[in-house]
């Protein structure tokens, strides 16, 4: 079923609040790149998960924070599930907003949602998520730092 997704209002630093749930998310634009797209001329579906990225990574920013002070505490985010619904398509050159929001935390995971739509509202292109689990350089499981704890904690969830 095609999710649904209206802004309400925008707020602040980037954020929006969506119509239909009340939640904030965090909006980011940027354009296709040339090298974004396949021979049809249109987005290469794995770019996706990197318009992702740019949507968690700005989120963060936005919160004040940096992925890179994450990984000075020793902590690094690898995805360990992912799910990318494709409802539309984006051509080169395109610029488009994602959203990002946190979802969930748990002990040592936590996962973020996303939208992606073309910049004048007008069409959904993808959705999805992203489950990240909390790590340090060897590997080793661990729980989820403090400052995701926080990001989250502004977001109004706590871990489980």
């Amino acid at each position: 079923m095609k999710r649904r997704f209206e802004i309400e209002k925008e707020l602040d630093a980037g954020f929006v609040v969506e119509a239909r749930t009340g939640h904030r998310w965090f909006r980011d634009q940027f354009r296709v790149l040339y090298a974004d797209t396949d021979k049809a001329g249109v987005v290469y579906h794995a770019n996706y998960l990197k318009y992702f990225e740019i949507g968690r990574a700005g989120l963060i920013r936005a919160n004040g924070r940096s992925y890179k002070e994450i990984e000075e505490l020793g902590r690094f985010h690898p995805i360990v599930d992912l799910r990318v619904q494709l409802e539309s398509y984006a051509d080169y050159d395109d610029v488009l907003a994602v959203y990002a929001r946190p979802l969930s935390i748990a002990p040592v995971k936590f996962s973020y949602e996303y939208v992606i739509r073309d910049d004048d509202e007008s069409k959904l292109i993808a959705h999805g998520h992203t489950v990240h689990c909390c790590i340090d350089d060897h590997h080793k499981v661990l729980p989820v730092d403090p400052v995701t704890e926080q990001i989250f904690a502004d977001f109004g969830l706590s871990r489980r």
